[in-house]
């Protein structure tokens, strides 16, 4: 058995045809590929889902299907590149690079490229980085200014100019008409770049530049929001569609960060992106949703044995039906995971072990900490327990769970009734232990007793 799954590795090609689509996106993918394909104006995409909720995935396995079909594409993980001083060198080194690899050596389409970025990321730069510090040169433009271009970048910068906007309206006031032209030179050549790197066959039209920037809210704030101007400045230009794997809410935050709180983050986003599709499909039959479907995925993934009492499937059930209600994500359900089936693997078929309960005391302690720290001192109360569970009204019914609120009753209640007495009777376990102690017992000997580092 595994603690933990391999991470999955996707091939630049793979796209949704080999078994790895767990969550059946391939229809939202076909739809996005559609808007991209039919949409002639650019555009700014942002794939919306919170950490964890395989936005990764999808866009890797939606990139490979692209590039099945014919689509230039560049897939640029922000978070591994925010150590860079301006987005933009960063941004343009991933064109060069594509166009290294699909151009023609001899047609000089990276090169020419290469050269526009170089006297754009020049403009950028004056003012922006301290007089004489040559590597913060370098790095900030992504390798592409090397020689005598840093002597220029260098005899022209002035002060540390911290704001971004106020960088960027500093370098376009100083020379406006020269910098003007870069710019445009520059906008030109990267509409240009899709027909040469990917031509169009007889017949067909020209499919765009589908440029694939992941994990922007996982970025420092300043960077993130750089990528985006640098975008709308100077990016946004025909044949090239720029999707973002963000969580809005987080990149939200960046926003705040950067201007205050005073700011209608959402307002400001609204600037730079077009459309936002949200990384969730609801579906009407409760053991289709994606928890339950990545649940049975983690089970063949890291080889689990069920026990002969089926405690394995019940406890994640529970677990399952609070994270969905609490909105969390597919890591939080690995760590979950991992919780139970160590505890239920390692406990003997003789001991004592309540699946219902061994799934709620695990979401307690991922979730609620502090009730689970009761639980294992034995002070944990009933009416905290069901409020936590959602053992009541609506929920109980929809999920059907008299039994698990009986066990939870049973073992929480300082007096029982006769009928509850004798249902607790009628289930038989090998264990020698009180009514009262069996929560604290579990959480002590049973999900306690191995898990995650919290």
């Amino acid at each position: 058995m595994r603690v933990y799954p391999e991470p999955l590795e996707i091939g630049d090609e793979e796209g949704f045809s080999t078994g790895k689509d767990i969550f059946g996106r391939k229809q939202l993918a076909d739809g996005m590929s559609h808007l991209v394909a039919t949409v002639e104006d650019p555009l700014v995409i942002a794939f919306d889902g919170q950490w964890g909720s395989g936005k990764t995935t999808f866009l890797k396995l939606w990139a490979g299907e692209l590039r099945k079909n014919g689509y230039p594409v560049i897939f640029f993980d922000a978070f591994e590149n925010d150590y860079i001083d301006d987005a933009f060198g960063a941004l343009a080194r991933e064109i060069v690079s594509i166009a290294d690899e699909k151009a023609e050596p001899e047609s000089g389409v990276a090169e020419s490229f290469k050269e526009k970025a170089k006297h754009l990321g020049g403009v950028l730069l004056r003012g922006a980085a301290k007089v004489g510090v040559k590597a913060v040169v370098r790095v900030a433009t992504g390798g592409l200014a090397t020689g005598d271009e840093f002597k220029e970048i260098i005899k022209d910068a002035g002060g540390e100019v911290e704001d971004i906007a106020e960088t960027y309206m500093e370098q376009i006031l100083s020379r406006p008409k020269i910098q003007k032209e870069i710019i445009e030179k520059f906008r030109g050549a990267l509409a240009e770049l899709p027909g040469l790197i990917c031509p169009p066959k007889i017949g067909e039209v020209q499919k765009p530049l589908i440029f694939i920037i992941d994990e922007l809210d996982r970025c420092k704030p300043l960077f993130a929001l750089s990528i985006l101007e640098r975008i709308k400045h100077f990016m946004s230009v025909r044949n090239v569609h720029y999707v973002l794997g963000v969580h809005l809410e987080q990149l939200q935050g960046s926003v705040r960060y950067a201007y205050g709180e005073s700011i209608n983050a959402s307002a400001y986003l609204q600037k730079f992106i077009n459309i936002v599709v949200v990384n969730s499909v609801d579906n009407e039959y409760e053991s289709q949703s994606d928890l339950h479907r990545y649940a049975r995925h983690l089970v063949d993934r890291l080889g689990v044995r069920e026990r002969k009492d089926r405690s394995l499937e019940a406890a994640v059930e529970v677990v399952v039906r609070i994270l969905k209600h609490e909105q969390m994500s597919y890591r939080t359900l690995e760590r979950a995971f991992t919780t139970i089936a160590l505890s239920l693997s390692l406990t003997p078929e003789n001991r004592l072990l309540v699946s219902q309960i061994a799934g709620g005391l695990v979401a307690m302690k991922l979730l609620r900490l502090d009730l689970f720290k009761k639980a294992k001192m034995g002070t944990l109360e009933l009416s905290e327990a069901l409020e936590f569970l959602r053992i009541s009204g609506k929920e109980q019914k929809k999920h059907k769970l008299e039994w698990e609120e009986k066990w939870w009753t049973y073992v929480l209640s300082e007096e029982i009734s006769e009928d509850l007495n004798e249902y607790g009777r009628s289930v038989s376990f090998n264990y020698s232990i009180r009514r009262q102690d069996i929560i604290k017992y579990m959480a002590n000997e049973v999900i306690d007793r191995i898990g995650p580092v919290r």
